[in-house]
């Protein structure tokens, strides 16, 4: 299940930057003929303002075999305390050569390691006797292991030293997974600690598309900061008080042409808050669109905890200026809403949805007589099901919308990871057999998981930990109930309005096909009104993608990618009656 990513939004549920994966304990070799020893250190690290991690590290130099960095680390996740003991070795030129995690958590505990080969560096992962490897091909090889600060440490002193260039790949060895990253020159910075202010230097780093701020002083790294998920590390020496930088900028301003006001509606007892935007300067009543987002805790503009896309803005901004008003709102127990997203099943979103829509057809400066619907990911599930109940909309655009229902979605994408990862048939095999306990138990269960012992769920999924148990409770199960047992064919047969199809080749959550599939379902239904756009190079989020698929969100430093701007908006405008 730690690979698994679901449509649309899927939150990487992170302890700091990528995730602890369960693991299998052994204490890393002795460290023998260090060499002289050249920084020291101690990091704490808050998340949401709890201290998660104490890493302690120590680093040496020897002029024949170069560096070796070691920390000892603990953490607390969920109540749980694990440890963490590290060697990790690398050259004069700051070239990784040898590394070595051992992780001990209460179910279970890991090895990981990488070593530097012929084809680049080689990683492996060994939980129990399941063991997973990857190899990072090319050179600028940069280990970042994701919980710990030391190796931010040895990314500065290689900047400092010009051994690490700007641009270069970051391999996150508990992961299996590597990243483009950059690191922007250094910018002058005024921090706090306490009552007092320090001057340093910030350094950006682009993780993939994950900002993260290095903060150093006096020649020295003293703070890694991941204000997406609320991610401080702070050297607990130099600033026992932790760091504080600026505060953020103001949001930015609405564009020229475009007014948004603060809106709530109700849904089943609870407020729901968004935002309508309208043309500047329109007179008379415009076409409305309701916007509904994908999975996960996304607010109004389709942003997660971790990650901001702006889809659903971007959007709005580009109909605004075409004359079009629209609705985004922040899901229930999300932002500025009421409830508790953990609870949100299938059916809530589906009434959430409904009473939005009811919602934009009574605001001021909105047409009730000309309004469309725009779902993207999960979002493209739940706008057929309004449009099936309501004849008069004008009509729906779906991005990056499903054909088959989520379980099928889910169990093709583990299947592509595996395949992608250079599995054997009889490895992916295995892990679609154990996918498959998993599905078949959410097919067949009752209420939600508060209502099964772990007993009784380990019994269903025999390789269920507690680590893992707490990852599955991350989704309500009711809500993946739902979803299984919802048939996105059946639904779009009963859609007698204008459909959009949007669809990207470059999308990894959900397959290019499915845009077809829902298109032949429509016009076997009757619906001839049916547009397809099909871009190549776009992934699941809507931007241009030239790389090979994956299920790495990148490219959100990027707008999203104005072929579905005009796509939209231009089939949009030519359904506004005159």
């Amino acid at each position: 299940m730690e690979k698994t990513i679901l449509i649309a939004l899927a939150v990487i549920a992170a302890i700091l930057f990528f995730g602890l994966v369960a693991p299998q304990p052994q204490a890393p070799p002795p460290a023998v003929g260090q060499g002289k020893l050249i920084d020291s250190g101690e990091f704490v690290v808050e998340q949401a303002g709890q201290e998660v991690v104490d890493e302690q590290y120590t680093l040496f130099f020897s002029s024949t075999e170069g560096y070796m960095l070691i920390s000892q680390e603990k953490m607390s996740v969920s109540g749980q305390n694990i440890s963490l003991a590290q060697q990790y070795e690398f050259d004069r030129n700051f070239v990784p050569v040898l590394y070595h995690l051992a992780a001990d958590t209460p179910s279970g505990s890991q090895i990981i390691s990488a070593q530097m080969g012929i084809k680049g560096l080689h990683m492996e992962t060994l939980v129990g006797t399941a063991q997973q490897q990857v190899d990072v091909p090319g050179k600028n090889i940069v280990i970042l292991d994701n919980n710990l600060i030391s190796h931010y440490v040895v990314l500065f002193l290689g900047l400092q030293a010009g051994a690490i260039p700007p641009h270069f790949t970051a391999a996150i060895p508990q992961a299996l997974l590597s990243l483009p990253a950059k690191v922007d020159a250094p910018k002058k910075i005024t921090f706090t600690s306490g009552d007092k202010s320090y001057n340093g230097e910030r350094y950006d780093l682009h993780l993939g598309d994950l900002p993260i701020i290095m903060l150093a002083y006096q020649g020295k790294l003293v703070g890694v900061i991941n204000n997406a998920q609320g991610v401080h590390a702070y050297n607990a020496q130099l600033f026992p008080n932790g760091i504080t930088l600026p505060g953020a900028p103001t949001a930015a301003a609405v564009p020229e042409g475009v007014t948004e006001k603060d809106v709530t509606f109700t849904s089943g007892g609870l407020t729901l808050a968004g935002t309508l935007t309208l043309p500047a300067g329109a007179t008379g009543l415009v076409p409305g669109v309701l916007f509904i987002a994908g999975s996960g805790p996304v607010d109004r503009n389709e942003n997660a905890p971790g990650m901001e896309t702006n889809i659903f803005s971007q959007l709005a901004v580009s109909l605004a200026k075409a004359g079009i008003g629209s609705l985004r709102y922040d899901k229930r127990g999300v932002g500025k809403s009421g409830g508790v997203f953990a609870d949100v099943s299938m059916e809530d979103l589906v009434a959430d949805a409904r009473a939005a829509l009811s919602a934009l057809e009574g605001m001021g400066g909105i047409d009730p007589k000309q309004i469309f619907i725009l779902g993207h990911s999960e979002g493209g599930i739940l706008a057929p099901i309004l449009a099936a109940d309501n004849s008069d909309l004008d009509g729906i655009v779906l991005l990056a919308a499903p054909a088959h229902s989520l379980d099928w979605i889910i169990r093709k994408q583990i299947e592509e990871v595996n395949r992608d990862a250079g599995k054997s048939d009889a490895e992916v095999q295995a892990a679609l057999a154990q996918e498959d306990q998993y599905l078949d138990f959410v097919r067949g269960s009752k209420g939600n998981w508060s209502d099964y012992t772990f007993d009784q769920l380990k019994k269903a999924m025999p390789w269920l930990t507690q680590q893992k148990y707490s990852q599955l409770k991350m989704l309500s199960l009711t809500w993946l109930r739902q979803h299984f047992h919802h048939d996105p064919i059946a639904t779009i047969k009963k859609v007698t309005c204008p459909v959009l199809i949007v669809q990207g080749e470059k999308d990894y959550q959900v397959p290019a096909d499915e845009a077809n599939l829902l298109a032949s379902a429509l016009k076997e239904a009757g619906n001839t009104n049916v547009t397809v756009d099909l871009f190549p190079d776009l992934n699941h989020l809507m931007r241009h993608h030239p790389e090979k698929p994956n299920l790495t969100y990148r490219h959100l430093d990027e707008p999203v990618d104005q072929r579905v701007l005009d796509a939209v908006t231009g089939w949009i405008t030519s359904y506004v009656a005159k």
